[in-house]
């Protein structure tokens, strides 16, 4: 390349075009986080007037020609003494207020995949506590009753009693447990049934007996 293209002026002009998306972004956030008004400018004035809107340099606004954007760099505050100067603050709050410190800290939450109830391995130990429980909502002893695999609720499968509606309780439940999808473990026959709306499916058992096979109708009343 020529000494014409790359002169000291045109490589001013095209750091100041790099850098004038962030500088954009960087007061947009400015305007939302502190109410820093917004102020047009015109085009050959941008760079300089976002750099002093941004604190940048403290000069006001002029031609971003006879701007250097090098300029930007010379923070009245040095760099370190001022990281510093955060450490300092931090360590104070955290002396006088503990529990606000905590919300300072990044956190980096451990996401566990999505599971089911975990069931025992003894169907005996599920039918035997929740085969005579009564129902939260209607206070008697449901005639299909059903465990969401989902967060654990005890419902009624299809009892007219805890109907709204005309919509079973288990469907309900379903609407804002699983966005209209329900797994439920049907208590009195070990079967899991799977409910989206008005529709279901049995997807079978997940315990089997001696013999190796799935063990439903397991109703000791």
């Amino acid at each position: 390349l020529s000494s014409s293209v790359w002169s000291p002026q045109s490589i001013e002009f095209s750091l100041q075009q790099f850098c004038l998306p962030f500088l954009r972004l960087s007061c947009l956030l400015q305007h939302h986080l502190y109410g820093d008004n917004l102020t047009g400018c015109l085009e050959e004035e941008e760079f300089s007037s976002l750099a002093v809107c941004l604190g940048l340099i403290p000069s006001a606004p002029q031609p971003s020609n006879t701007v250097n954007s090098a300029s930007c760099l010379e923070w009245a505050v040095n760099a370190f003494d001022l990281v510093t100067q955060w450490c300092a603050e931090v360590t104070g709050l955290s002396q006088m207020q503990a529990e606000q410190s905590l919300t300072l800290l990044v956190q980096d939450p451990q996401w566990a995949a999505p599971r089911l109830l975990q069931l025992p391995d003894n169907y005996n130990i599920i039918f035997q506590y929740y085969h005579r429980k009564a129902c939260t909502a209607c206070k008697k002893v449901p005639k299909d009753p059903a465990l969401c695999l989902v967060c654990g609720a005890f419902v009624c499968l299809k009892g007219p009693c805890c109907k709204q509606q005309g919509i079973c309780e288990c469907v309900l439940h379903s609407q804002h447990c699983g966005a209209a999808t329900g797994i439920f473990l049907l208590i009195n026959a070990s079967v899991i049934i799977i409910i989206r709306g008005h529709r279901f499916c049995l997807w079978g058992s997940v315990y089997l007996d001696a013999h190796g096979e799935e063990d439903r109708d397991d109703d000791d009343d």
